[in-house]
């Protein structure tokens, strides 16, 4: 686990940490299972991490394989790529936001095929 305390500056690369938290600020790359950058936490670099939670600033890339939170506090600059994607209400993201992975489209059924049968109007009866 690897935790950087509130007012603690950091540089550097961190690279199989299974736990990072983050509340002091951090300039650099980072790879870990589990990043959360809390309210106080500054990240300035690239995350890379299977679980992030976002309450913090961050200005950078964020590439996340399985859950993204970004939590009402967050306050990220710059590119998002995501599999899972949660964001609160609140939070402010500014850049480029990429889906990984398979993206299913749904074509619109075309109106030929929706077409209905007319009835006899039992109300219009012609008199012979």
């Amino acid at each position: 686990t690897l935790v950087i305390g509130s007012g603690v500056r950091m540089e550097g690369k961190i690279d199989g940490a299974m736990v990072s938290d983050i509340a002091g600020t951090f300039n650099g790359k980072i790879k870990s299972d589990s990043v959360n950058v809390s309210q106080t936490g500054v990240f300035i670099g690239d995350i890379t991490g299977s679980d992030i939670n976002i309450s913090g600033k961050v200005d950078g890339t964020i590439n996340s394989d399985e859950q993204l939170n970004i939590n009402q506090s967050a306050d990220i600059k710059g590119t998002i790529e995501y599999t899972s994607l949660k964001v609160s209400y609140g939070a402010r993201v500014q850049g480029r936001i990429q889906h990984k992975g398979v993206v299913h489209t749904f074509n619109n059924v075309e109106e030929d095929n929706n077409v209905e049968e007319e009835t006899p109007d039992e109300s219009n009866e012609d008199s012979i």
